[in-house]
């Protein structure tokens, strides 16, 4: 008697067909990505049509490039005319992230961590130390990690100057990021987005006011080919290094300072500083 192909198949079987394992399986059907043609109600058994098998086997060719599975459900949803166009973009964003990973292990590898030299880039950089006058900060705070940083400081810039402006004050310098914990894929700053301002302002939902004290830091300021991740991070070895030199560690955070036009800046003009806070040997 001829067999059917048309009939379901086990997850056992469909597993050896597909080749993906039944904990994939298992997996993709909660997600959502590869359902079963159909569950049996009282055994409970994942029954899959043949058809499916392409599919299947699509998800664990998606997989590995890397894509999360939010993505590649993405992809499966999207019309067949779309399909490669959205591929095409989501590989361009883990080709970006890889690149990163290279960046920073090429700052791993000539930083102090893992060499007794100095990072070339590091002694490049000039530190100073100045006093940093006591300002009324209006700022935003959020737990963030570092894949939605970009977004955040897009949002609290906009949302800050308006705020200003709706009630009446005016803005004092320029927008300063302020770290308060590590920002990377685990941890989550977090991170507080602060805008100086004169007038009077009137605290309202997420809007925190603040006087920031009288400070020394020690800072540098930074071309805007040096002010991404992980460039920027030689800015922080080379201001902590500086401020152990002439004092200790003090309460406030480390900053950025984005004091330049970007939309208007080549790589080579300055359009910002990282500072790092500290309290000077004579405890001034």
């Amino acid at each position: 008697m001829a067999q059917n192909r048309n009939a379901p198949l086990l997850i056992g079987a469909f597993s050896r067909l597909s080749r993906l394992s039944i904990k994939a399986l298992r997996l993709y059907d909660e997600l959502g990505l590869l359902r079963p043609a159909f569950t049996d109600e009282i055994t409970g058994y994942r029954h899959y049509a043949p058809s499916q098998v392409s599919q299947a086997e699509e998800i664990g060719l998606l997989r590995q490039l890397d894509l999360p599975l939010q993505a590649i459900r993405q992809l499966l949803d999207a019309p067949p005319d779309e399909r490669g166009s959205q591929l095409t973009e989501m590989w361009n964003k883990i080709d970006t992230h890889h690149e990163r990973r290279r960046d920073l292990y090429d700052y791993l590898l000539k930083s102090p961590r893992f060499t007794s030299e100095r990072s070339p880039a590091m002694t490049t950089l000039l530190s100073r130390t100045r006093l940093a006058p006591a300002q009324p900060l209006v700022s935003l705070t959020r737990q963030i990690f570092i894949h939605d940083l970009e977004a955040f400081y897009a949002e609290a810039r906009e949302r800050l100057a308006r705020f200003i402006t709706q009630q009446g004050g005016q803005k004092s310098g320029p927008l300063i990021g302020i770290f308060h914990g590590q920002v990377n894929t685990d941890s989550d700053g977090p991170v507080e987005i602060a805008l100086p301002y004169t007038g009077t302002l009137v605290p309202e939902g997420e809007f925190a006011l603040r006087v920031e004290p009288e400070h020394y830091e020690a800072y540098v300021a930074l071309e805007r080919r040096r002010f991404h991740f992980p460039e920027i991070l030689t800015a922080y070895d080379a201001t902590r290094a500086y401020a152990q030199e002439v004092g200790t560690p003090g309460p406030l955070s480390p900053r950025e300072i984005y004091t330049g036009n970007w939309e208007h800046c080549g790589p080579d003009d300055i359009v910002g500083e990282v500072a790092w806070p500290f309290v000077p040997e004579d405890g001034r």
